[in-house]
Parts: structure tokens; C-alpha cells; sequence
């Protein structure tokens, strides 16, 4: 049509859809309003493992952790007014059956040396001679070990089943068999030191070497950056019990939260583990969520450094320069502003800025983060720049999603080494490692300042007992 010609009528209405159109096209976006974001959600982790101790395993860590002396004391009192120097080892290995899921039969083979006679005083000091005793035994206890709260053993029951021996010798030509006095004094150092109440042996120390190897404070490098976690746990959840077939079955749990820390303000530590709960699970899992803060100064130098300068084809009579990069939150979605040059064939030049938003993707196959479901709005006084890209707007998206494409697949590589290394373990008895780790963005999060990727982490923990 042409406008010289037109009636008012014409020329109203011509102007009414030309700004329809520029207000649908360049002002549907409302940059002052980015709309509620949704809440960051704790990054809730779990580590179950149930696994059996194989019965050569708890049989190495039972002779082990025995003794070979377990009594040694002058001047004893062995009662019936005899004292005596004694001291009993062990001669051999110790066998054992489990009888169900909470007792155990122990067998000891020991060696008895030393001398015993009368109390001094009255008969003792016409009888000072000592009368010496050599004897091997092999009796039979009955034990209920358990882990408590405070991570430390106890035996909620003990109880001698059998002497396994004869403690039969002879003094001045009379017989005298020892075995009530020995069971006797067996009973009493039990009452003493064994029982509900009566801490036998803090594993704490132990599992505290440990987790400060698996739970210290590790860091993963991206583009420059440094992005430092430390595992606060929450709880831990343990229980063992003996199997038909002899073997101790675990079943150990953590559940906690992985934090994300300044590089300059990484925990020089790992965080201390919570009492014992119980656990009664029998999965075998690992469920971890890592919260990756990725700075908007690095997202910027990524785009500048792929799309800086760079021409981009908006159609065949039109190339797009985009540089100063800016990116942040906006609401849930990220928002990306950026300076253009549009430049046509005929020579003709349009330059403004551009206020883009869309979601964060992940791209499974490509591993990539991509940006989908652009928007965009132009910022210009430029009448006719908001034509040109009103009227190129799908074409724009298109391009620009096209372009908006950051790789992770160095970030997943490296998150993925550093969760084996953690999660990796050596032991005297057992070597545990991370199986069939798939590490993967589950979500992504705009902040203020970063934009937060929830790092989903699956596998299972596998040990080979020793």
C-alpha cells in the first residue's frame, strides 16, 4: 500500500497493527519483573552399604585382636587361702561358631604357668613352699557382642560354658583340683570388666582415621574456578549380626548434606560423626547431590570467549555481532544480556542491546548446558531496530539458542574423579571403591550471584574383603 495514497482511515489502522505488533513482539517480556524463584532444597545425600564379612575375615580380625597374654598378676588371690603368681597366654587359635544372629562360641586354647601356695600367715607360714603349675586348657565362652551408640564394643552377655581342661595337681601328696577356683576367678574379672556397661573396645579412633581420609573437605576445578564441598553429616546409621552361614553381616549407613564453600574458605577438616542409630536396610546405594555454584563471571568469560566477535547469520542478507556479555538470575531462569550489532548486505548497520532469558538444559547425549525457551526484549530508542528485530525475532532465538550451548563434559570428567577418590578405600581388611557411577545435572538453580548446578551422583559402593 502505498502510505501517500492512504485515506486517515488506512493510515490509522496501519499504525494501530504496526504497534500491536511491536509491543507483542519486543515487549512481551517484562525485564522489571522476573517472577518468584523457586527455593534451593538441601542437598540431601545417602550412602547405604550391606555387605557379610566373609568367616576366614572375621576369623583373621578375632585372633588378632585377642591378646596372646591375657593375664599376668603376682600374689593373686585364687581363694580357699591360696594365692598364687600366674599367668595365662594364648597357645593356639582361637576357633569359633556362630549360634544365631547375636551369640557366638568361642574356643581358646591358653597355657597356665607359675606357682601358687598358702597365704602368708597361720599354715601359710609353715607351708612357704610354692607349688609350681603347668597346664593348657581350651575352655569355651559363650559372648553376645554388640556396637553401641558410642560406637564402641561391649558384650551384653559372657559366660563360661566349660573349662575344657583339667586343673587337678598335687600338694603334700593330697590332690587338689583348681578348676572351681579358676572358673571362680574367671566369673569375677568378667563381672568387672565385661558386660552391658562396660566399654571393651571405642572403635571410634578407628572409623576417625578413616573418615578423615573419605570425609575431608575436597575441591573441583572448572575453567579456573575452584569449587570447594565439604559433607556434614547428619546420620549414621549401623548394625551387624551373624548369618546361618557364619558370617558378619554390616550394615552401615550415612546420610548428610554436601556443602559448597568460597575457595578461600575451604574446612580444614571433615566434620565429626553423630552417635550410632540403628539401620536395617539392606540396600546397596550411593544417592549424593552435589551443589555446584558456578560464577556468572565464568559464564561470562565462556560466552565471550565462543561468541565474542563472532558473526552469527540471522538470514541471508543478515549477520549479528554479539559482545559484553552479562549473565545472572532471572527468577528461575537465566538471564543473558549482551550487546548487538546487526549488520545487512547493503551496508546498513542497527546496534542495541539485547535482554535474553530462557531455562538451563542439560543435553545428555552432547553433555552439554544449554539454554532453552528464550525470550528476549531489545533495548533500544530506535524505532526501526525494533522493527528490524521484531520482525526477526524467531530467527534470533533460533540463532541464539543454536549458540548458547556451554560443554560439561570436563566438569562431569572432574566431578566424577573426585567423588571415586573420595569414596575410594583401602583397609587392612577391606578395600572399598564406587561401581557403575553415572554423575549427571539434575536441576539447575539462578541465584543472585552463581547459578547453582544440583550434581546428581548414582552408584553403588562395592568391597572386596581381604
Amino acid at each position: 500500500m502505498d502510505s501517500s495514497n492512504a485515506t486517515p482511515l488506512q493510515k490509522y489502522t496501519l499504525y494501530l497493527i504496526s504497534s500491536l505488533f511491536l509491543f507483542y513482539s519486543c515487549k512481551s517480556l517484562d525485564i522489571t519483573n522476573p517472577g518468584p524463584s523457586t527455593p534451593i532444597p538441601p542437598a540431601r545425600s545417602e550412602v547405604n552399604v550391606s555387605t557379610q564379612m566373609p568367616r576366614n575375615t572375621l576369623d583373621r580380625l578375632i585372633n588378632s585382636q585377642v591378646p596372646q597374654t591375657l593375664l599376668q598378676e603376682d600374689q593373686m588371690e585364687l581363694g580357699n587361702s591360696l594365692e598364687g603368681n600366674l599367668e595365662i597366654r594364648r597357645t593356639g587359635k582361637i576357633t569359633w561358631t556362630s549360634l544365631d544372629d547375636e551369640r557366638l562360641q568361642l574356643n581358646i586354647p591358653l597355657e597356665i604357668q607359675g606357682e601358687f601356695g598358702l597365704k602368708q600367715g597361720g599354715l601359710g607360714n609353715l607351708f612357704r613352699k610354692k607349688v609350681p603349675i603347668d597346664r593348657q586348657i581350651t575352655p569355651t565362652f559363650l559372648i553376645n557382642p554388640e556396637v553401641k551408640e558410642n560406637w564402641s564394643l561391649y558384650l551384653d552377655d559372657f559366660q563360661l560354658v566349660d573349662l575344657g581342661g583339667d586343673m587337678k595337681i598335687e600338694v603334700l601328696g593330697m590332690g587338689v583340683d583348681l578348676s572351681g577356683t579358676l572358673e571362680n576367678q574367671i566369673n569375677q574379672w568378667a563381672s568387672r570388666n565385661l558386660g552391658p556397661d562396660q566399654e571393651l573396645l571405642p572403635i571410634k579412633p578407628w572409623v576417625n582415621l578413616l573418615w578423615e581420609q573419605v570425609g575431608k573437605p575436597f575441591s573441583v576445578n572448572w575453567e579456573g574456578q575452584t569449587l570447594a564441598f565439604s559433607i556434614r553429616p547428619e546420620q549414621v546409621n549401623f548394625e551387624e549380626y551373624f548369618t546361618e552361614d557364619h558370617q558378619l553381616g554390616l550394615r552401615l549407613g550415612l546420610t548428610g548434606m554436601i556443602q559448597n564453600h568460597p575457595a578461600d574458605a575451604i574446612p580444614s577438616r571433615a566434620f565429626p560423626l553423630p552417635d550410632l542409630s540403628p539401620n536395617s536396610s539392606d540396600e546397596n546405594l550411593l544417592q549424593a547431590k552435589l551443589p555446584l555454584g558456578i560464577d556468572y563471571a565464568t559464564i561470562d568469560q565462556e560466552l565471550e570467549s565462543f561468541l565474542a566477535n563472532k558473526l552469527v547469520r540471522i538470514d541471508r542478507k543478515t549477520v549479528m555481532e554479539l559482545s559484553n556479555f552479562r549473565t545472572g538470575g532471572f527468577g528461575d531462569l537465566l538471564k543473558i544480556q549482551t550487546d548487538f550489532k546487526a549488520t545487512r548486505t547493503n551496508g546498513e548497520e542497527i546496534e542495541g542491546e539485547l535482554f535474553v532469558v530462557g531455562k538451563p538444559e542439560f543435553d545428555p547425549e552432547n553433555q552439554t548446558l544449554q539454554v532453552r525457551n528464550l525470550n528476549f526484549k531489545l533495548i533500544s530508542d530506535n524505532t526501526k531496530a525494533k522493527w528490524a528485530v521484531a520482525l526477526k525475532k524467531r530467527k534470533i532465538i533460533r540463532r541464539i539458542e543454536k549458540e548458547t550451548v556451554f560443554p560439561l563434559t570436563e566438569l562431569l570428567e572432574e566431578t566424577s574423579t573426585s567423588f571415586s577418590d573420595r569414596l575410594g578405600l583401602q583397609t587392612p581388611l577391606a578395600g572399598i571403591e564406587v561401581h557403575d557411577l553415572k554423575i549427571y545435572p539434575e536441576a539447575f538453580y539462578p541465584t543472585s550471584s552463581q547459578l547453582v548446578i544440583y550434581m546428581q551422583a548414582i552408584g553403588e559402593i562395592g568391597i572386596t574383603w581381604k
